[in-house]
């Protein structure tokens, strides 16, 4: 493999290990390194990057993280599947911006809006006291003018008191946020399941009671990891479609029942 860098993202520089890692990921799409061949020793990856052993040690824990390579510490890598094209980061932090990035046209409007006492489960999943005020807001999403989903987020007081403010049909609260506001939504937790369409959502979306519905439940973070919201989402069933890279030594995926309710 040769060494050098290969243009990366717009924005701040990578760290030297993650232009390797991306500069393997380029050589298994063109071929060069196959589906199943073994890479070379970290050594020899070292020598032909003009790296120390470490920074390569890094890039190959990453490329195992996301299931591109297989293999066990202290044992030569292997090309386990062809990276799927890199993504939008926004993408899974915002509906507008997942919408965008797959050139689709993302509408929104606020529904109900109202304060609320946290209780419990809301105060631990954005860590509140659970006297404390929350906004609760009721949003329906559109995709290029069809209702594709209904949205029920909660927001802390200090957040709840600037999304209470913008225009019930502003386009992305997210973007919103970290243009005006400087709150960056940075992560989230996520969970997937099946759900029947009830009497108000069958309303919202125009269609009919019982009619099969994603499911999705989230908790969303600041860089420094501060919860901003939690959210449960319910997407007409042909809407959405979730991907997950899982390999032998690395599995993000967590398989719940389906009454479990401690998730966070």
């Amino acid at each position: 493999m040769e060494n050098g860098s290969n243009a990366m993202a717009v924005g701040a520089p990578a760290a030297r290990y993650e232009q390797i890692a991306e500069q393997v990921r380029d050589s298994i799409r063109s071929g060069d390194l196959a589906v199943g061949r073994s890479l070379d020793s970290e050594a020899a990856l070292a020598l032909s990057f003009g790296v120390a052993p470490g920074t390569v040690r890094e890039a190959l824990r990453l490329l195992v993280a996301e299931g591109t390579l297989s293999g066990r510490r202290g044992a030569r890598k292997s090309v386990l599947r062809i990276p799927r094209p890199p993504v939008a980061q926004e993408e899974f932090r915002s509906f507008a911006q997942w919408a965008t990035a797959h050139d689709r046209t993302p509408d929104g409007l606020v529904i109900e809006q109202e304060w609320e006492i946290a209780g419990e489960e809301t105060a631990r999943a954005i860590t509140v006291d659970p006297r404390s005020r929350v906004l609760r807001v009721v949003r329906v999403r559109s995709l290029d003018g069809e209702r594709v989903m209904v949205e029920r987020t909660r927001y802390p007081e200090w957040l709840g008191e600037l999304v209470e403010a913008m225009p019930a049909d502003l386009e992305s609260v997210t973007r919103e946020l970290a243009d005006v506001h400087g709150v960056v939504f940075a992560g989230a937790d996520h969970v997937f399941s099946a759900a029947v369409c009830g009497q108000q959502d069958a309303m919202l979306l125009g269609v009919s009671r019982g009619r099969p519905l994603l499911r999705h439940l989230r908790v969303t973070r600041s860089p420094s990891g501060q919860p901003l919201e939690v959210s449960e989402d319910r997407y007409l069933a042909n809407i959405l479609t979730v991907a997950i890279s899982n390999g032998r030594n690395t599995n993000p995926i967590s398989w719940l029942p389906a009454d479990e309710s401690d998730w966070l």
